[in-house]
């Protein structure tokens, strides 16, 4: 593993236990009287419900909420590993991106089962056996969707940049095709030369 996934591993798991205690707990305020629920919509603003019940409208945009959490967490991870992992080479950094989307896919999966739970308890008045729990596919379906969608594009990015790698790599032309080549590009001196040593040759064996 790199260091990019080796933190991503805790981090993600900080992240999990952060939104489960801080953010999905907070809606339990719904299940009692006087209890009140103010939360992070992640869009800038905020969801403020007070004296009222966790009813259709409340669950839609808890949903909503919940979806657009996962998608800029997703969004936020691929553009950090994009930047931090230029540093590896390129098959370093696919064998890197395999490991991150394996670590988000676990990271939506525990993400959207503990939303579910928290709906079905909300619906539930605070007891999740009197309901049917939301279906997990649909509650991680479209986090699981982006991330698959991401890793693709930027696993053929890297591929790409390996393939253009590869294609400027001057190739190794081994001592022999190397002669050969310069006796080819060279017939007139070398021809000049021989005749020089032979001549050369003659006069010696004439003076002696």
């Amino acid at each position: 593993m790199t260091p990019f996934e080796l933190s991503l591993e805790s981090e993600l798991n900080v992240e999990w236990q952060q939104f489960a205690n801080g953010w999905l707990f907070k809606w339990h305020g719904m299940t009692y009287e006087g209890g009140k629920t103010d939360v992070d919509d992640f869009r800038g603003g905020r969801i403020t419900y007070a004296g009222i019940k966790f009813g259709g409208q409340q669950r839609s945009v808890f949903w909503q909420a919940v979806g657009r959490y996962m998608d800029q967490k997703v969004h936020e991870i691929f553009w950090r590993w994009d930047a931090e992992s230029q540093a590896y080479s390129n098959a370093t950094r696919l064998t890197s991106l395999d490991g991150v989307e394996r670590q988000l896919r676990v990271f939506i999966a525990r993400v959207a089962k503990q939303a579910v739970e928290t709906d079905r308890a909300l619906r539930g008045g605070g007891d999740p056996r009197t309901v049917e729990a939301y279906d997990l596919g649909n509650a991680q379906g479209g986090g699981i969707a982006l991330i698959q969608r991401l890793a693709e594009a930027h696993r053929a990015l890297v591929k790409e940049a390996i393939v253009e790698q590869t294609a400027s790599k001057p190739k190794r032309v081994s001592w022999i095709k190397q002669a050969e080549q310069f006796f080819s590009d060279h017939k007139g001196i070398i021809s000049i030369i021989s005749l020089l040593i032979a001549v050369a040759g003659f006069t010696l064996r004439y003076l002696l």
